[in-house]
């Protein structure tokens, strides 16, 4: 248990003198970094301002730790890749890591994104080396320098952690344990494949480790955690007006033991203190930098104030030359990708919907899924699915006439346009009654309708005026002119995200004989190439009725 000094803080500064000899540290905290290259803006008591960029970030860090050499943890708390620029994606953010490993990151915990392209994927981005099917665009990659911390990541194999769950630091003869955790549906959420992984309850899993913390002698200990909140009526990034969402549960179950809390995934900014413990978040994209500090007494190891605050990352200060150019050569070889011809468009493909929920670019992504698994080494699969939503479509794939002699081309940066979030796509064995359930699920259990792109082949009839669960007559679907047979076994392909039961299909969990070998992006593109110029398919597949 915290000493009574650290009862007595109030608004951040001790009531109580510190001992002469009391030790300070602080912690220089980001979270959801997302590759974060471009530059943004932040929000000051004085209005917005020009901020944000890796480069200013590592010139903001490293001038905050000359106040205290020996006396600074770099930390994150999770999505330090994935959901960010089009040229980091067509690196696969190894840039984005690289300049994480330059500002001398100390841990991070894992994110919901860091799962996006798998957890093989991952590991790469942990250890270095080169894509499988890309290759290195950075040349001699070597991944992180700093760890990836999850706590309560289990690998259900061993039923043991998958990755560290702590890391131990002495600083100025002061142990500092830092433990991080992601969020307990992160791995649901993520498209990209993640098993065999689960995520099991954030509080329980900080407070077992605390006390394997405590029984080592370390009384200062730090949660990383990709879970946050927001402030009601929104607030600046050192207020906090009435923080509500997940993180004030799951603090509010923490040991007291703990010392301060670093939140994220909320994209919301904040400096709150719940239960006595200092919990912060930044807006995200390097717009912002965390610091708090701590003093502790040397004879207890445990902290008797603290002082949390948002520093703006602004552009008032000279950038970091490293990382600057590693960010020139990263947007060079990127947009070198991105301008890579891929095929011919004959017309646009547009998510404009029909009454009965059809897009041309979702019926286009779920045949480019049929056509790219129906081969029996990649799946044999004999119909594919196209989310609307979750892990789905980002955009419209439009005629762009690229100079005089290759009219309607399409680019490697128009198709990562459309499917960004390089999900695998998971072939399986359903039964025809599952695939009915399935596409009852569009509405059953729904928010919103989420009507699916359906590969050419299957087709359905579904009543609007009748209740959700029961829209679907299932003598009116069919593959290939034939109902499908409620016994029957059918090879269905999905995406990574939809086929862990992601946007409420959970029919697709109970798949099996399943089959992971090729990319959304990838399986677009090579249907692009086989079909060039690529026609708009047609409408009709699903019918529907009042």
């Amino acid at each position: 248990m915290r000493n009574l000094l650290a009862a007595l803080v109030l608004g951040g500064t001790a009531l109580l003198p510190a001992r002469a000899d009391a030790v300070d540290i602080q912690l220089l905290a980001i979270n959801d970094f997302h590759s974060g290259f471009p530059s943004s803006f932040g929000m000051t008591p004085s209005g917005p301002v020009e901020a944000g960029g890796a480069e200013y970030l590592a010139a903001h860090l490293d001038r905050l730790q000359k106040e205290n050499p020996d006396g600074t943890l770099r930390l994150s708390a999770g999505d330090n890749i994935s959901s960010s620029t089009l040229n980091a994606t067509a690196i696969h953010d190894e840039a984005g890591i690289a300049a994480l490993s330059k500002m001398r990151l100390d841990a991070s915990s894992l994110g919901n994104h860091e799962f996006d392209e798998g957890l093989t994927e991952l590991r790469r981005m942990e250890k270095g080396g080169c894509h499988p099917i890309d290759g290195c665009a950075l040349p001699g990659f070597k991944g992180a320098s700093f760890p990836y911390l999850g706590a309560n990541v289990v690998d259900t194999t061993t039923g043991k952690p998958a990755f560290a769950p702590y890391i131990v630091k002495e600083l100025k003869g002061v142990k500092v344990g830092v433990i991080g955790l992601d969020y307990k549906n992160a791995l649901r959420e993520a498209p990209g494949p993640t098993t065999p992984l689960d995520v099991e309850d954030e509080a329980e899993t900080a407070n077992a480790y605390v006390a394997e913390l405590k029984a080592k002698g370390v009384r200062t200990i730090v949660v990383l955690i990709h879970q946050g909140g927001g402030q009601s009526g929104g607030g600046l990034p050192n207020q906090c007006n009435n923080l509500s969402g997940a993180i004030k549960d799951i603090v509010a179950k923490l040991d007291p033991e703990v010392d301060a809390v670093i939140s994220g995934h909320t994209h919301n900014p904040y400096i709150c203190t719940i239960n006595g413990i200092p919990v912060t978040q930044t807006s995200g994209h390097t717009r912002e930098l965390t610091r708090i500090k701590l003093t502790i007494d040397p004879a207890t190891g445990n902290p008797t104030s603290s002082a949390a605050e948002n520093i703006t990352v602004t552009h008032d200060i000279k950038p970091d030359a490293e990382i600057a150019a590693l960010r020139r050569k990263a947007d060079e070889i990127g947009q070198r990708l991105l301008d890579r011809p891929v095929g011919l468009l004959s017309r646009d493909l547009t998510q404009v919907r029909n009454t009965a929920g059809e897009s041309t670019i979702g019926h286009a992504l779920a045949d480019a899924r049929l056509f790219a698994t129906s081969p029996a080494d990649k799946g044999g699969a004999q119909i594919a699915i196209q989310p609307p939503y979750g892990g789905g479509i980002a955009g419209d794939l439009l005629v762009q006439p690229y100079g005089n002699n290759m009219p309607n081309v399409v680019t490697h940066g128009q198709a990562l346009r459309v499917q960004p979030f390089s999900n695998m796509l998971v072939t399986m064995t359903l039964t025809g009654t599952q695939v009915e359930r399935l596409l009852e699920q569009q509405w059953c259990g729904q928010g919103t309708a989420r009507v699916l792109g359906v590969s050419k082949g299957l087709t359905y009839t579904y009543d609007n005026a009748k209740p959700a669960c029961d829209k679907i007559d299932p003598a009116t679907i069919k593959l290939n002119g034939a109902v499908v047979d409620p016994a029957g076994k059918y090879r269905l392909t999905a995406n990574s995200f939809i086929a862990t039961g992601g946007d409420g299909f959970s029919v697709l969990t109970e798949g099996t004989e399943r089959v992971e070998k090729v990319r959304d992006i990838e399986a677009f593109e090579s249907y692009i190439r086989a079909n060039s110029p690529l026609q708009v398919p047609a409408l009709g597949r699903v019918s529907r009725l009042n």
